[in-house]
């Protein structure tokens, strides 16, 4: 599968687990763990973290990818490795409770995007899988999973060159509501897409949504757009995120884009943000978390980029008013002189304070990339700030999830890379933090002392086309296959 092909499936979600949600809460340890499998000098490591949940009884569930490893359909006369793989972790600690490779008789053709609990004690995946002929491109995969990871039901979605999710959320019902992106040819015009799906695997209905030159200043024909986030609302409805591509005097661009819509996935208002100096990220640079606020407007994250040289990239937090109006807007990340990146890849959760806490990755801090993590209270100040590494401290550490744990900490997946050169390459990444982000007395945690930074984005009402959505799931037989890899740890 290539770098394309899992950035379309990969944009990060992340998922706020409020405590009430967990109906027996656990005590948590902070550690720090990396699983790697490199076969050869030649063959190096390639494992991933991409998303991560609590379930109901405090089990850290790691949703990622793997290459490495001989999948289900693997022979001595015809080897076949990688797929999707989920590492289920105690929340003390870390230890293995189980890890599984999901595949089909193919080499790294399934992929996860997102994983999220679920009431019943398990969760539910969104991915891709690039094995089924009816998806040039490759189809979305979705499946619930009992707690012990075996699938309780599964489906392919079809109809498109390529369509799929990139956030899935269990709804109070028992449905699930999933937006991401689809491309209904070979031409790979993203069209945001939204869907609703039944307990039991039934998609009940989709949403596309696609720009043309009168979505908003700047927009155009054949620009791509994708929807990468989205919470329920208290009419029933849904408040989405999204980035949109642009034409701006500085060139092309991608602005956010932040869509009110009903119960039936039908727009109610749209908005699109950019200023003179900052511009939204990719779609794949964030997941763009929404939050509601209690004055009834919206909280956004996520990373902006400025439209010029250097090209500087922050975490940010965009405060809305009911209908999408700017209230405040705040910048972090620093700056070390050089292209500073500083990207909200593992998106935020919500806390119980009113703030929120942001994780990614950033190369201010150090001279090389390493995990960020970052406090704000409900004004968007700075609580506390810190930098994460793993295997080693020279670069290639980035977070790709967070959740906060039924403990009142917090956990967060990515990438590792080892620091062997030979065997080098990005290893499954979990770490487990207290309520201030702490790992212990563990040296891989440094303070920072970034400062909130203004941004100068402006709104602009934005409308988008609705289309028709042929899409449609159908069967897959997607199998699991029982792995044992000993993580590295580094804590404690």
């Amino acid at each position: 599968m290539s770098h394309a092909q899992r950035k379309i499936f990969c944009v990060i979600a992340a998922v706020l687990v409020p405590s009430s949600a967990f109906t027996q809460p656990t005590s948590g340890g902070p550690f720090d763990k990396v699983w790697t499998v490199a076969l050869s000098p030649y063959n190096q490591a390639s494992q991933t973290g991409n998303s991560l949940t609590q379930l109901s009884d405090g089990t850290i569930v790691v949703g990622g990818g793997d290459s490495n490893q001989q999948n289900v359909c693997s022979t001595h006369k015809q080897p076949f490795f990688g797929g999707a793989w989920l590492v289920a972790v105690t929340p003390t600690a870390g230890q293995n409770v189980f890890q599984k490779l999901y595949s089909t008789c193919a080499n790294s053709a399934q992929s996860t995007s997102a994983v999220a609990h679920t009431a019943d004690g398990g969760f539910v995946l969104a991915g891709g899988d690039f094995d089924n002929p009816a998806c040039g491109g490759g189809c979305g995969w979705f499946a619930k999973f009992r707690s012990d990871g075996t699938i309780a039901w599964q489906r392919d979605l079809t109809g498109a060159y390529f369509a799929g999710a990139s956030i899935i959320e269990p709804m109070p019902d028992g449905t699930y509501i999933a937006v991401g992106n689809e491309s209904p040819t070979y031409a790979q015009i993203l069209e945001g897409l939204i869907m609703k799906i039944s307990s039991s695997g039934a998609l009940q209905w989709s949403v596309a949504y696609s720009e043309t030159a009168q979505s908003f200043p700047g927009a155009f024909d054949g620009g791509s757009f994708t929807l990468g986030s989205l919470q329920p609302t208290a009419d029933g409805g849904y408040v989405a995120t999204g980035v949109a591509d642009a034409k701006l005097a500085s060139g092309y661009a991608h602005v956010l884009v932040v869509m009110k819509l009903d119960a039936s996935g039908g727009a109610q208002w749209s908005n699109a943000y950019y200023g003179n100096v900052w511009e939204s990220g990719g779609g794949g640079e964030s997941s763009y978390p929404i939050f509601l606020t209690p004055d009834g407007g919206y909280v956004v994250s996520g990373t902006v980029q400025q439209r010029d040289s250097p090209f500087q990239e922050l975490f940010f937090l965009l405060k809305l008013d009911a209908r999408g109006g700017i209230v405040w807007q705040k910048g972090y990340g620093g700056s070390n002189g050089y292209y500073d990146v500083s990207r909200e890849q593992g998106g935020a959760v919500a806390t119980p304070d009113g703030g929120f806490v942001l994780a990614g990755e950033s190369n201010v801090f150090a001279q090389a990339t390493t995990g960020w993590m970052l406090k704000t209270d409900a004004s968007g100040n700075i609580v506390w700030q810190k930098t994460y590494t793993g295997l080693t401290s020279g670069g290639g550490n980035r977070f790709n999830g967070v959740i906060r744990t039924s403990d009142g900490g917090y956990a967060v997946a990515g990438d590792s890379w080892t620091a062997d050169l030979t065997y080098g390459g990005p290893g499954m990444w979990l770490v487990k933090t207290d309520s201030n982000g702490n790992v212990g007395t563990c040296g891989c945690v440094k303070d920072t002392n970034a400062s909130a930074q203004t941004l100068d984005l402006q709104v602009f009402p934005a409308t988008f086309v609705q289309e028709a959505s042929g899409l449609a799931f159908g069967p897959v037989n997607i199998q699991a296959k029982s792995t044992s890899v000993k993580p590295t740890t580094i804590y404690p």
